[in-house]
């Protein structure tokens, strides 16, 4: 009886959920190296998630300073908050357009390769098949770290949205003292979305093979 009351205490059940997670780490496919052809996209990917965290950084600074610091004249901070939430929204609307093309293309490319291989002998084309499928896989786990930042991102984008929208109508201490649980939503989130635009960030930098 003293054995199974041994066998289930705390200190060994956490060190059979550390081995289960790292082999689960292990377990883990590393992203495969690209070909030169889809660098291209990868490299705009890449830009867009570097400005983007510069722009969010500022629209964040923006509103922590109005939140946590408000001035007695308050209306510098109110309109510096607003020209950094609309310029963050411009640049998240154009890469989203540049994703979608960069992805049409880079699905063109697979098609290519694919029609290619079938020119070629069994070994080369089994070969060459192995090496897409890894390159197709990668991007896949690509895009849905995307999409994991785009979960994020949103319901960030949207507490600034509103809270700048709603000080344009009362743009006062009163107003903002209001607004602020608002804008502490966002806040909140801030070293969430950090960290994925950096793991983004990451991941396409071993894609291109700069390791």
């Amino acid at each position: 009886m003293r054995t199974s009351e041994h066998s289930s205490s705390p200190a060994i059940q956490g060190a059979i959920l550390g081995s289960l997670l790292f082999l689960a780490a292990c377990a883990s496919p590393q992203p495969a190296e690209m070909p030169p052809q889809t660098h291209q996209g990868l490299t705009g990917l890449r830009d867009q998630m570097v400005s983007g965290k510069a722009q969010i950084q500022r629209a964040t600074d923006a509103a922590r300073d109005l939140a946590q610091r408000p001035l007695a004249q308050i209306e510098p901070q109110i309109n510096r908050l607003a020209q950094e939430v609309q310029a963050l929204e411009v640049m998240a609307t154009r890469a989203r357009g540049q994703y979608e093309t960069q992805r049409d293309q880079t699905q063109q490319y697979f098609a290519q390769w694919s029609t290619e291989l079938e020119t070629m002998s069994k070994q080369v084309r089994e070969a060459g098949m192995e090496r897409r499928e890894q390159s197709i896989a990668s991007l896949d786990a690509l895009e849905k770290n995307v999409d994991s930042l785009r979960s994020t991102f949103r319901p960030y984008m949207d507490a600034l949205t509103e809270s700048a929208k709603y000080l344009r109508t009362d743009p006062t201490p009163s107003g903002v003292k209001s607004i602020t649980p608002r804008i502490q939503e966002a806040l909140d989130v801030e070293k969430a979305l950090m960290e994925k635009i950096d793991a983004v960030i990451a991941q396409i930098d071993v894609m291109r093979g700069s390791r």
